[in-house]
């Protein structure tokens, strides 16, 4: 997770010391979770350590969070959210684990996806609207189908190919990245929305026990052709708008 630039907002003390707290408690209910779960100590590095990048990359973006000088309700709940991610991704690479938990993986992974409306709404209504919590929003939510992609992959009979509906969005911040003349904001769009809520429930889906081969496989192969034609829209979006503003 990345934000752009350095915002020549300094960060408010108080910011900082309320971001740090929330990270500290989130990390200690990770631990505790894990422990709970007699978790092996792999499992529980494998689950911190996207946590440690998550909040180390909070603690760098404040400024972008500027001019609120409080966490916020709202970015609290992502971070509740990246917490239950990053539970998820200390299954990946552990299918008999996954597996023993039945239904209580893709309840797990549901209960993640739902609060994800619930962060915005609060942002909105408590007036803590930024830039940072917009896009803390986004990458958990980045994350998380990755985490479910890869925890497919290892548990059903989808192939590995599923893994680039996870990876597809990576990807396209690397083309981003090595073509920055492509790299400007898309405008607001439902059908992106509505892409991820299917994606995603497409993909929880697809952990229920008991599931015909037949029904994952069309689950998961919706989901990735339905990310991969929205990602082509976009990346046609800027192709277009880069030629006509080369043309002017």
């Amino acid at each position: 997770m990345m934000f752009p630039g350095e915002a020549a907002t300094p960060v408010n003390s108080r910011l900082q010391r309320d971001t740090a707290l929330a990270v500290a408690l989130a990390a200690a209910l990770l631990l505790a979770l894990l422990i709970a779960q007699a978790a092996q100590p792999a499992r529980i590095a494998q689950s911190l350590l996207p946590f440690a990048l998550i909040a180390g990359f909070l603690l760098r973006g404040l400024a972008h969070h500027a001019p609120h000088t409080r966490f916020g309700a709202a970015n609290l709940v992502t971070l509740l959210r990246a917490v239950g991610v990053c539970l998820l991704a200390g299954l990946i690479g552990r299918a008999e684990e996954a597996s023993d938990l039945g239904w209580l993986l893709p309840l797990a992974a549901l209960a993640i996806l739902a609060l994800d409306g619930l962060d915005g709404w609060l942002a909105r209504r408590l007036r803590l609207v930024s830039a940072y919590g917009a896009r803390f929003d986004m990458e958990v939510d980045g994350f998380l189908i990755l985490v479910l992609c890869l925890l497919v992959a290892q548990g059903t009979a989808a192939g590995v190919w599923v893994v680039l509906c996870g990876a597809l969005r990576y990807l396209f911040l690397g083309w981003l990245a090595l073509m920055p003349r492509y790299d400007r904001p898309l405008p607001p769009s439902l059908r992106r929305k509505t892409v991820f809520v299917v994606q995603a429930m497409a993909l929880v889906g697809a952990l229920a026990p008991g599931l015909p081969d037949i029904a994952v496989l069309a689950l998961a192969a919706a989901a990735t052709g339905l990310v991969m034609a929205s990602f082509a829209i976009d990346s046609f979006w800027l192709y277009r708008t880069e030629r006509k503003e080369r043309v002017r």
